[in-house]
């Protein structure tokens, strides 16, 4: 029992260290997927159009909209999950910060050349399939969206991918709707977020058989 323990310890610890270095990756990625001004990704798209109207930083807002995500998987269970809906909540904020750092670090390095944009914006793919896939790995929590899409799935007994993709793609248009409405002209959503709807979850599937090396 008590090797077992000690054993049960250590899977724990490494499972929380995959997690961390996961949600400081995703962060980064979103960052370099950002900085380029070619669009963000779909699911910061929202965030990143109320940074341009309101004076708040890119990963606070991430964290406003996700704690709204949070809330509505309360409504859906009619019930808050205290852990579950906590660590959520503690994940997102981890988020948001690695999301400004990356914003901090990689804003000055950007080149003004298209094509070297393009491949920072394809870095930043990469750097986030990366860090999504030791989440996953991980096993510790959802970010509070994949959280509200597997809520939303669970209780309408709806397909989750079908799902995850409406919702991504229904941060994008409201954010496009929030922008022309209120500063009169589309902002954040270029040729760099439809680049990361696809490529993100093609990179998934390459390394996707690296998750059962992870877990072992």
């Amino acid at each position: 029992m008590e090797v077992f323990a000690v054993r049960n310890r250590r899977n724990l610890f490494k499972r929380l260290c995959y997690f961390l270095v996961g949600l400081a990756l995703c962060g980064f990625g979103i960052a370099l997927c950002t900085c380029p001004g070619l669009g963000t990704t779909p699911i910061s798209s929202l965030p990143y159009v109320l940074t341009k109207i309101f004076s708040l930083s890119f990963g606070i807002w991430t964290v406003v909209i996700n704690t709204f995500f949070i809330l509505g998987q309360a409504v859906m269970l009619r019930r808050f999950l205290i852990i579950e809906h906590t660590v959520q909540f503690v994940a997102v904020l981890g988020l948001g910060f690695f999301i400004d750092l990356g914003m901090y670090l990689f804003t000055p390095y950007i080149p003004s050349n298209y094509f070297l944009r393009i491949v920072f914006l394809l870095a930043g793919c990469l750097i986030l399939s990366i860090g999504i896939l030791l989440e996953v790995a991980a096993d510790i929590a959802y970010t509070p969206g994949d959280g509200f899409v597997k809520t939303f799935a669970a209780q309408y007994k709806k397909n989750f991918g079908f799902s995850k993709i409406c919702f991504d793609w229904v941060q994008v248009i409201l954010a496009l709707i929030l922008s022309v409405s209120v500063l009169g002209f589309v902002y954040g959503i270029r040729e760099g977020t439809v680049i990361a709807a696809f490529i993100v979850g093609y990179i998934l599937k390459l390394i996707y058989p690296f998750l059962r090396f992870l877990r072992r």
